[in-house]
């Protein structure tokens, strides 16, 4: 049995005194889903089949159905049509790049198209992708859409219930197998090797999506979540423990092939890894209040970060652990703040970057706490929805990655 808390009982717990904020209060939920995003829409008409003038009725009618028994604010603010990773600075260049179907021959310098059929994907002698927290699976899903090896996808999330739900608002189980891509319960709390999570993504993962989890906790329980995130990825110890000297020189080319191509290729690799995500962050880096207190009338705390924070917790969590300094000689850690506005009216923003949350860029239903949009890049407000119930002043959007080489 894991020593560590479990997911529900750390949120519960996360608790320490705070600065003073000046708050913001947003609505939890939402009856009327007045736009179906764009970029989910594409999603549902071609991936899952459905027609765009019977989309609004059936997000309603799943995230309904669901509501009532499961009465998240992801779903009660359809928060799930958002498509984060979609709008990640790293998406097209990095992350879709490395898992495309279409991949660059070294030998020949051809592009062929890969045998991607689903069949046993735990075999797979190779890395592969976990979105860990993926709610519905959306994320996912866009993979898919885009191109990604499906074999190589997985998801987990604490939540079984919202596994159900993805599938029935994409209908796509008989193309993407449950028992075969989805882990859950899953508790990133639980370091126990015995667990489902630990069995079958320890030390497989070349790209962990971690999005809207950290937020959730202090500092403290938010070192023990990355923590778990560095046990997902460990390569080098896989490596080290597997084919050691046969795995070399394939490293070695793997390298070399990562910095002379352009974006055909990707810097993922059985020693260099990538975890990536989004969350709430603030220009002030620290403990902020949820908001309002809890059964017990205790008002409990999060942790949220600015660029500089977040930097020092990777490099404390790896400095400060000696295994972690023997395995790993590199870590490059990024992070973009976005500021956002709220409301109804607020008009979205799309950058044309591929780093912008318009329609435009592929985010999905984002509106309400949107980037303030530079001049001459508005575009049609969709709806107010983020996974949050008040903001305070500095609040901000952060999308960020760590890039860590093993030795």
């Amino acid at each position: 049995m894991s020593t560590q808390p479990s997911l529900a009982a750390a949120a519960a717990a996360s608790s320490s005194s705070s600065q003073p904020t000046t708050s913001t209060r947003i609505e939890l939920y939402q009856p009327t889903l007045k736009t179906v995003p764009a970029a989910i829409s594409a999603l549902l008409a071609e991936y899952s089949g459905i027609p765009p003038e019977a989309q609004k009725a059936h997000i309603t009618a799943v995230r309904d159905r669901a509501y009532a028994t499961h009465p998240y604010p992801c779903l009660g603010r359809w928060r799930f049509l958002e498509l984060d990773l979609a709008s990640h600075p790293l998406y097209h260049g990095e992350i879709l790049a490395a898992l495309a179907k279409r991949r660059l021959q070294p030998e020949t310098k051809a592009h062929v198209v890969v045998d991607v059929t689903d069949t046993d994907n735990n075999n797979i002698n190779d890395w592969i992708f976990l979105d860990l927290g993926c709610c519905l699976g959306q994320d996912l899903r866009k993979l898919i859409y885009d191109g990604a090896d499906i074999r190589r996808l997985y998801g987990a999330d604490l939540t079984p219930a919202f596994v159900e739900i993805g599938y029935a608002l994409f209908r796509d189980e008989d193309r993407f197998p449950r028992a075969q891509h989805f882990i859950t319960p899953a508790d990133v709390f639980d370091f126990s090797e015995d667990s489902e999570l630990s069995r079958r993504c320890d030390g497989r993962v070349g790209i962990l999506h971690c999005c809207a989890v950290f937020h959730l906790f202090g500092l403290e329980l938010q070192k023990v979540v990355a923590r778990r995130c560095l046990k997902l990825v460990d390569r080098g110890k896989k490596e080290a423990t597997e084919k050691k000297t046969e795995e070399k020189p394939t490293t070695t080319t793997t390298t070399t092939t990562t910095t002379t191509s352009t974006s055909t290729s990707s810097g993922i690799s059985d020693k260099r890894v990538l975890i990536c995500g989004a969350q709430t962050a603030n220009v002030r880096a620290g403990e902020y209040p949820r908001g309002r207190a809890g059964a017990d009338g205790q008002v409990r705390y999060r942790f949220r970060h600015n660029e500089q924070s977040w930097r020092e917790m990777w490099e404390g969590v790896i400095g400060q652990d000696e295994g972690w300094r023997e395995r790993i000689v590199k870590i490059d850690v990024h992070a973009v703040l976005e500021e956002r506005m709220f409301g109804d009216e607020t008009q979205a923003s799309s950058t044309g970057d591929g780093t912008g949350t318009g329609s435009g860029s592929g985010t999905g239903a984002d509106s309400g706490m949107r980037a303030v949009p530079p001049p001459g890049k508005e575009s049609e407000m969709i709806n107010s929805q983020r996974q949050i119930g008040s903001v305070e002043e500095g609040f901000r959007w952060m999308k960020w990655w760590v890039w860590i080489e093993f030795a």
